[in-house]
Parts: structure tokens; C-alpha cells; sequence
């Protein structure tokens, strides 16, 4: 008689790191996950990131491990001020029949990397949560600075940034409708309340964005700051 089929397993999954090595002054990790450093002679590099799955099913291991590198870049992303990118280079399972290794399996992407060396706490309370899916809250807001700092379009930093701060404060805060002209003239083919016309006419010299216009970039580029450092501000509060 066959042995019945192992339908659940742990599974083990490295990600690559994309720059080579993302430098740290120090990195505390959790059980089942790991940044892995190693010392070049003059500093700590991350290395790579390895995952250990609860016991899944093959798929449902797949979308577990893609949502927790997403969240251990989100965190990387925003410690680090910079993109970091990551890649599945190998999945195997841990208590299966034959431990055969999957590699290749879905390849995922992000971006990040740090200018200055940073401590990396996983354990920490807020991140810990963040990563064992139980503040949902957090984990979009992060998402969202992530988005935002890995592009180079205003449209969409300010956009990113913006939704972190309505995620906050609600549409009625002042906080958040001091920018709201911003993010409608950047969604919006061409503005019709009075308000936020007189805003933008004060700042670009016309009701509408054109963003193949250097001087309507430059106009809004120390509103994309306020709106980043205004995001920042919220997240870092909480962790």
C-alpha cells in the first residue's frame, strides 16, 4: 500500500538581495525570519532573506511567502529612505516526503537599499505585528511609502504619500486638507472649486498640471516634501 500524498508542509525560501548587499549597523531578526548579513571587512551587508513557511500547501506557501518579503521590504524601504530589491531564488520544502527543492518559484520584486547603516529590528512591536498580518493599518501605510519612495513620478509619490495621510486623518482633518488641492490638480484634467484654483494659479500659474512641464515639476516639488515628510512623520510615530 502507497503512503498517502503530504498535502502540508513547511517550506524554506531564500530571496536574493538586488544591490548586493544592503548595509546595516545591526540586524535583530525573528524565528522564521532572517536578514541575513555578512561582514565585508568594514561593514554588515544584508545578504539575503530566508523565509520558514507554517505548514501549507504548496500555493497557499507561495502566496504566504510573498506577502511577508513584501512586508520585510516595506519595513527595509522605510527604514532606508531608498528602493531595495529582492528576488525568490529558492523554495524547499522542510518536512516533505523527499525535501526536493522548488527553485525558481515565484520571482518577486522590490526596492530598497540604505544609505547609511541602520539598525533593522524585526522584533519590534509595531513591525512585528506588521508582519504577523495583525495591523493591517500599518501594513498598507508602509505599502504605500514603499510605492512612493521607489518612483521617480511626482504623480505618484505625492499620490502614495497622500493616501497614507487620508488613511490617518480622514478627509475633514486639516492636516490632510491643506493637501488635498495637490493631489486633485495631479488627478484631475483641470480644477473647478474656487479654492483649490486659487491655490494652484498661486503656485503653477494655471488650473491644471502638465507633467512634461519642468516648471509645473519644480512648482510642486516642495509640496511632494511637505506630503512625505507628513507620511513619514505618521509611521514613524508608530514605530
Amino acid at each position: 500500500m502507497k503512503p498517502t500524498p503530504r498535502t502540508e508542509s513547511e517550506w524554506r525560501a531564500k530571496f536574493s538581495i538586488n544591490p548586493d548587499g544592503v548595509i546595516v549597523s545591526k540586524v535583530l531578526n525573528l524565528p522564521d525570519v532572517t536578514l541575513v548579513t555578512e561582514f565585508d571587512g568594514s561593514n554588515n551587508r544584508i545578504i539575503s532573506v530566508e523565509i520558514i513557511t507554517p505548514n501549507f500547501p504548496l500555493f497557499d506557501a507561495i502566496d504566504y511567502l510573498q506577502r511577508i518579503a513584501n512586508r520585510c521590504t516595506d519595513i527595509l524601504s522605510f527604514i532606508s529612505g531608498y528602493g531595495v530589491s529582492c528576488v525568490l531564488r529558492q523554495m524547499n520544502e522542510i518536512n516533505g516526503e523527499d525535501g526536493t527543492a522548488k527553485t525558481g518559484i515565484v520571482p518577486i520584486s522590490f526596492d530598497a537599499a540604505l544609505a547609511k547603516p541602520e539598525e533593522v529590528d524585526l522584533t519590534k512591536p509595531a513591525f512585528l505585528r506588521v508582519i504577523e498580518e495583525k495591523d493591517e493599518k500599518l501594513a498598507r501605510q508602509l505599502s504605500h511609502f514603499r510605492l512612493g519612495i521607489s518612483s521617480s513620478n511626482i504623480i505618484e509619490q505625492i499620490r502614495e504619500y497622500y493616501q497614507i495621510i487620508e488613511d490617518e486623518y480622514g478627509q475633514d482633518d486639516p492636516r490632510l486638507v491643506k493637501y488635498k488641492w495637490v493631489r486633485d490638480l495631479l488627478m484631475h484634467a483641470k480644477l473647478d472649486h474656487k479654492k483649490a484654483i486659487a491655490e494652484a494659479l498661486k503656485i503653477v500659474g494655471k488650473p491644471y498640471f502638465d507633467p512634461s512641464a519642468p516648471k509645473d515639476i519644480s512648482a510642486l516639488s516642495t509640496h511632494l516634501i511637505d506630503i512625505k515628510t507628513e507620511a513619514r512623520h505618521i509611521i514613524r510615530s508608530k514605530v
